[in-house]
């Protein structure tokens, strides 16, 4: 499992946000208590980091990506009752533009925390999908 420590990690302090601040919060107070959890943890935490999207070796535009730890782990804190799929769409988007393997969908708003880890498509699957 790649990254697998310090995803862990990561999901810890996501758990300490959880129990302290409850659920039904604005995302925007998650992603901030998330920061100072990670950076009380000894990690670096990079809060709305741009990453770069390509369409055809062109640059296209650019997503904020929630936090990005340690330049290794990407966190995208969603909203709603469940996790949409389009939500693991832009988090692999977010991946590929900032060119890291691993990432966690956090989902705060229920009693309790929701954890999805998504790794990013291989190189090749990418090219068959465009195929």
């Amino acid at each position: 499992m790649l990254h697998k420590d310090l995803t862990q990690r990561v999901i810890n302090a996501a758990k300490a946000v959880h129990v302290e601040l409850g659920s039904g919060l604005p995302r925007s107070f998650y992603i901030e208590a998330l920061e100072i959890e990670l950076r009380e943890a000894g990690l670096m935490a990079e809060v709305d980091k741009p990453a770069s999207v390509s369409y055809r070796g062109q640059r296209i535009g650019e997503l904020g990506a929630d936090i990005c730890v340690n330049n290794a782990c990407l966190v995208l804190c969603v909203e709603g009752d469940d996790v949409r799929p389009e939500e693991y769409g832009r988090l692999r988007a977010l991946l590929k533009g900032l060119e890291l393997e691993v990432g966690l969908l956090l989902r705060f708003s229920s009693a309790k925390l929701d954890i999805r880890r998504v790794e990013a498509l291989p190189k090749n699957k990418e090219t068959a999908a465009s195929e």
